[in-house]
């Protein structure tokens, strides 16, 4: 009997590690983003992003691939609205639906609003978006909200940590889409410049990626200095 349920375990154990490796669960992939906020005037900026998702470090089995591009309005240093495109090549070969590329073009209004306490920074995003997908055998429109919460951190100068989780629910029949959950160490560069590398918790309904995460941000000021 003992040696009958270590068979058994054993057996169980070997069938999760296959359908880990059938979905890419098990393996550590990469998330590389570029951001780039680039003051034109008092109240406008122009903003862009250029994201790119791997199932397996450093780049290999790409998930996403994502350009975005808008024109935000700020109201003041600590409220803005913003209206974006975007496209993305998006394979879910370890999603749900198996689709190995389905073409997005987004459509994205965004409301941000940054406070502090302390030295601490709190930033909160809400988006909409009308995601124009072109699947093998569809095209479908489907509407979606995300909610993002971020904390900064300051250690020193030069330092900080950067933790943020964004929900995402799709709006056609309202449901749970996916998860994002980040947390790592911020490196201020320059004045301008500023990477974050760490940890990224990608969560879909029925998956859950883990991926390395390296992001780095851009500020410009085109504004015209009065002399």
């Amino acid at each position: 009997m003992k040696n009958t349920l270590y068979i058994v375990f054993a057996f169980i154990i070997f069938q999760a590690q296959l359908h880990a490796q059938n979905t890419g669960e098990n393996k550590l992939g990469s998330w590389y983003e570029v951001t780039s906020s680039n003051k034109i005037s008092d109240k406008f900026s122009v903003s862009g992003s250029f994201t790119n998702w791997n199932y397996e470090l450093p780049a290999n089995k790409a998930h996403l691939l994502l350009g975005i591009i808008g024109l935000n309005y700020h109201f003041n240093p600590k409220l803005s609205i913003g209206l974006s495109y975007a496209y993305g090549d998006i394979d879910s070969s370890f999603e749900v639906n198996d689709i190995p590329h389905t073409r997005d073009n987004r459509i994205i209004e965004q409301l941000v609003f940054n406070h502090k306490a302390n030295t601490i920074g709190f930033s909160h995003r809400l988006r909409l978006e009308q995601r124009f997908l072109a699947y093998p055998t569809e095209n479908l429109l489907k509407h979606r909200i995300r909610y993002r919460f971020k904390i900064k951190i300051p250690l020193n100068n030069m330092l900080f940590i950067s933790s943020y989780d964004e929900i995402h629910f799709n709006l056609n029949a309202f449901d749970f889409q996916q998860n994002r959950a980040f947390m790592g160490l911020g490196i201020l560069i320059t004045n301008t410049i500023n990477t974050e590398i760490g940890y990224a918790r990608h969560s879909f309904k029925t998956k859950n990626f883990n991926r390395l995460s390296l992001q780095l941000n851009l500020k410009c000021d085109f504004r015209q200095k009065t002399l």
